[in-house]
Order: structure tokens, then C-alpha cells, then sequence
């Protein structure tokens, strides 16, 4: 099995991170993501846990909007990269060195943990993570996260047409890859049910982000063609329903301890 670094991994990255990935899929999923993390901030009051927050994105625009947030990241680069960005914008943020799986924080403590852009689908003890999780949050706390989707339809399309049989008889085995260091697991829609509801969550909605949509492309574009619009349109009504729940590229989320 290749070697496994993963810290590495994102401090080799920090230094170019909120450049490599940009572009309108990646746009179009953030909105996503803000969008329902929103619709879970009307009239709320508590602390916000930024799971493997970067550079400081998500974290910073919450603190922006008023709300109490901490950011936290196993890489000590993209913690940097992320009081940087801070100090420079004039907030006040605690930003943590630490694992998902072994949070540090006692508990109860947390009202509502955030994770955004598949972070749990890199750490191999998945599961404590999920059980650190839900220590952390209070009774009624939710989490909200995307985690990379194994049964997404746009990859084993792709990757079945253009030929890459290796890739797909090992997907077809697997659950994970480790490319350049980076180990990373996909979850089916069961299967993180599942894996919630062992981990003590009462209550657990799940739907898809980048259904019709390929995150990662050769070339770059710098706005949505009329496709990328369309899809999105459709994504944005389908996105919580039977099948499409569960072949999107990404799952999102909403989970209430």
C-alpha cells in the first residue's frame, strides 16, 4: 500500500490551496453548501466547529456574519494560511491544530459542527471521528457535512467510457484510494446512515451535491456554460429525492444528535 500522509498531504497543498480549486462546479457546490448551512442558522445561538477548515474559507465568512466560530485542521500550514487571513480581515478567531478524531473538546460543548468539501472521506479512523463528533455536540446540536459519494453516477461513467479499467475493478473491490499520500474512502448513502445512527445521531437527511456535475476538470473554465446552469437548476429540486440522493459526486449531510 502507498505510504500515508495526510498532514503532509494538505501542508504541501496550503501554499496554493484557494487557487487549485476554482472553478464553477466548485462554485456552484459551495453555494450548495452555504445555502443549507444558512437555512440551519436562522435564530441560532451557540458555537460553531469548523471542521478541517483550510485556509480559513467557511470559517471566516461565519465569523464575518456575526457568529462564533472555531476553525480546526490537522495541517499546520493551512492553519497559517487560515490566522492569516483573519488577522488581515481584523477578526477574532480561535483557530486549532488537531485531528477530526480526536477533537479536543470536552462534551456537549459544541452547538453545531461544519464540515465542507469531503474532509471525513480522508481519515481512516472514520468512525471515532463520527463518534467525536457527536460527543461534542450538544443535545439537539446538528452536523453538517459532504463526504465523497462511491455510487456517483458522473465518475463510473466517466471512467467506464474513457476506458480506465484498472480505476474501476478496483472501485468495484474497494471502498478507498490513497493517491500521492492522500488516503481517501467513499462512502455509499446506506452505508453513512448507517454509520451516523451507530454513532448516536437520532436523526440523519442525506441528499447529493454535483449530481449532473464533474468537480475536477482538465480545463479550467471561468464561468458556468448553459449546461452547468441547467443542471444545477434541477440539481437544486432532485437533490434530496429518490434516486438522485445518492449518485451525486458528493453526499451532504444534516445530522442532529
Amino acid at each position: 500500500m502507498p505510504e500515508i500522509n495526510i498532514q503532509k498531504y494538505y501542508d504541501d497543498l496550503a501554499s496554493d490551496y484557494d487557487n487549485r480549486f476554482v472553478n464553477p462546479q466548485l462554485d456552484y457546490m459551495r453555494t450548495v453548501e452555504n445555502s443549507v448551512l444558512a437555512e440551519n442558522l436562522v435564530d441560532f445561538n451557540g458555537i460553531i466547529l469548523d471542521v478541517g477548515c483550510g485556509t480559513g474559507e467557511q470559517t471566516l465568512a461565519l465569523a464575518k456574519d456575526g457568529f462564533s466560530v472555531i476553525g480546526l485542521d490537522i495541517s499546520p500550514k493551512m492553519i497559517h494560511a487560515a490566522k492569516k487571513k483573519s488577522e488581515e480581515a481584523g477578526l477574532s478567531i480561535s483557530f486549532i491544530i488537531a485531528s477530526a478524531d480526536a477533537l479536543p473538546f470536552k462534551k456537549d460543548c459544541i452547538s453545531l459542527l461544519t464540515s465542507m468539501f469531503g474532509a471525513y472521506s480522508h481519515i481512516p479512523e472514520f468512525d471515532h471521528a463520527f463518534s467525536e463528533m457527536n460527543r461534542v455536540l450538544e443535545d439537539g446540536g446538528r452536523a453538517i457535512f459532504t463526504i465523497i459519494n462511491r455510487w456517483n453516477l458522473n465518475w463510473w461513467l466517466r471512467h467506464t467510457f474513457i476506458g480506465n479499467r484498472d480505476w474501476v475493478r478496483h472501485a468495484l473491490k474497494n471502498r478507498d484510494f490513497v493517491i500521492d499520500g492522500l488516503w481517501t474512502y467513499y462512502f455509499s448513502r446506506g452505508e453513512l446512515l448507517r454509520r451516523m445512527r451507530d454513532a448516536g445521531f437520532h436523526k440523519a437527511r442525506v441528499g447529493s451535491i454535483m449530481i449532473f456535475l464533474y468537480p475536477h476538470l482538465h480545463r479550467i473554465e471561468k464561468s458556468a456554460s448553459l449546461y452547468q446552469q441547467i443542471s444545477g437548476r434541477i440539481e437544486n429540486i432532485v437533490r434530496w429525492d429518490f434516486p438522485f440522493n445518492s449518485i451525486g459526486y458528493y453526499l451532504l449531510a444534516v445530522c442532529t444528535k
